[in-house]
């Protein structure tokens, strides 16, 4: 695109008009990894300004940048450097990613829900990429306002179907996000206690959920958890039709069988197609059922694909498992809330392993007025399970701590720390071989600190 243009896009100026033939391909907000011939937004944050790296971006190899009219900085910028002066970058950045999104003729789905967004995204797209080779999906966890541009500029001219996640932690976001994306296929794999503190209630999270879909039209498709009987109430306020999965309750997509194996991965059948799954939980057939939903609502068909030899993967921290020196590490520490902290506790609770279960579990936050008793649940309901070893981390599951030990576990098992460091210093000698370790907490407490030593070792052998 030429600067002209993309000055007329953003309703910014060309600070030297007679840049205006300069074109630019790709676009980056990291001075650090720009490539040459980029256009660089600066966006200004709370702890960082973009505008400061302007110059550094252009030296980089930049074709030019996007920089606020009313930044300070912007005067202390070589008067020749070519620039597009808006209002507000971020804001100049979402007309931008509209306008390639709607270049890129992409059929676009979007994926939301409190759990599981990020790994039914990355099962959506192996289905659809065994049966169509111009397939995309948003990369790593670029999910909000200023996350799904950027996933908007990285998507390839050619892709045919576009698998986009969608996050929000404030009420509105999600009515954004759906002018951003403007997706027609919607995921709502679940509703939880996530983001209470801003969203109030678990009704008030599906609400906002569902505005992804009323927010981007009447001709968006809607596909949702139909075991979740808040998600389908508050669907059918707004939803006479959509299509459902599910495992226990009536629904368009069911699972003809689920059978664990002895290895610890799991055999699903859904309309005749064996999928062997390697992913940890139970929660992860919620998943696959997520993406096949989707991948049959789209019209496609597997008819001349052996499903069986179809790889799933997740991300780093959501249920990846390592083995290193003969303990197996559940590692699922990107995020937690209650309804995920009962489903990881489940399917631990019915993990297979030769020597002890070892439970560690942090705090779970965002949760507002009713964190603490939140908290005690999950202490309560991990006590319940026959595990070897329990150890929370952080303030709030101390009350998880005193909670497990009201009621009945042993003072001999059960550990609090107060934060992630503490506790990967004083278990580092408690693990054995053949013990199985399951680590869940919210992101902002760490956890992965207990395991990284662990990685360390294996890379090492």
């Amino acid at each position: 695109m030429e600067l002209s243009e993309l000055a007329t896009i953003t309703g910014g100026t060309l600070r030297k008009s007679e840049q205006g033939r300069r074109r630019f391909e790709g676009v980056s907000i990291d001075s650090r990894s720009i490539g040459s011939g980029q256009l660089f937004i600066a966006l200004p944050g709370q702890k960082l300004d973009g505008h400061d790296y302007i110059a550094q971006a252009l030296e980089r190899g930049a074709v030019a940048a996007i920089a606020e009219r009313g930044s300070s900085r912007v005067s202390g910028i070589a008067p020749d450097a070519p620039l597009v002066l808006v209002e507000q970058s971020h804001t100049a950045m979402i007309r931008l990613a509209e306008r390639y999104r709607d270049i890129v003729q992409a059929r676009r789905i979007g994926i939301t829900g409190s759990n599981g967004k990020t790994t039914t995204k990355e099962i959506t797209y192996s289905l659809i990429s065994a049966v169509e080779k111009n397939a995309y999906r948003s990369p790593g966890n670029l999910n909000n306002l200023y996350g799904a541009p950027l996933a908007l500029f990285a998507m390839p001219k050619e892709t045919k179907i576009a698998v986009i996640e969608m996050g929000i932690s404030l009420p509105g976001e999600m009515a954004k996000l759906a002018e951003i994306v403007h997706p027609h296929l919607v995921a709502i794999t679940n509703v939880g206690a996530t983001h209470l503190e801003f969203l109030g209630s678990v009704e008030g999270v599906a609400r906002e959920k569902i505005s992804l879909v009323t927010s981007s039209g009447p001709d968006t498709q809607l596909v949702i958890n139909a075991d979740d009987d808040v998600l389908v109430r508050e669907a059918r306020r707004v939803r006479d039709e959509f299509v459902t999965f599910g495992i226990r309750n009536q629904s368009t997509y069911r699972p003809d069988s689920i059978r664990p194996e002895r290895d610890g991965s799991t055999t699903v059948v859904i309309e005749g197609h064996r999928f062997c799954m390697s992913l940890f939980g139970e929660h992860q057939v919620y998943n696959l059922l997520a993406g096949y939903a989707l991948f049959r609502t789209l019209g496609l068909s597997f008819s001349d694909v052996d499903t069986s030899q179809i790889e799933f993967k997740t991300a780093p921290m959501r249920g990846q498992v390592l083995n290193s020196h003969g303990v197996t590490f559940v590692i699922d520490c990107y995020n937690a809330n209650p309804a995920s902290v009962t489903l990881g506790l489940r399917s631990f609770g019915a993990y297979k392993s030769e020597g002890r279960r070892i439970v560690i579990l942090g705090d779970m936050l965002e949760l507002g007025a009713d964190a603490v008793t939140f908290h005690r649940d999950m202490g309560r309901q991990a006590a319940g399970y026959q595990f070897s070893t329990l150890v929370f981390v952080g303030p709030l599951s101390r009350e998880a701590y005193n909670a497990a030990l009201d009621a009945g576990s042993t003072a001999e098992n059960t550990f609090h720390f107060p934060d992630a460091r503490a506790c990967a210093r004083e278990t580092a000698a408690l693990f054995q071989e053949g013990d199985a370790v399951y680590v869940k907490g919210s992101r902002g407490i760490g956890l992965e600190t207990v395991v990284e030593p662990w990685q360390v070792k294996e890379e090492t052998i």
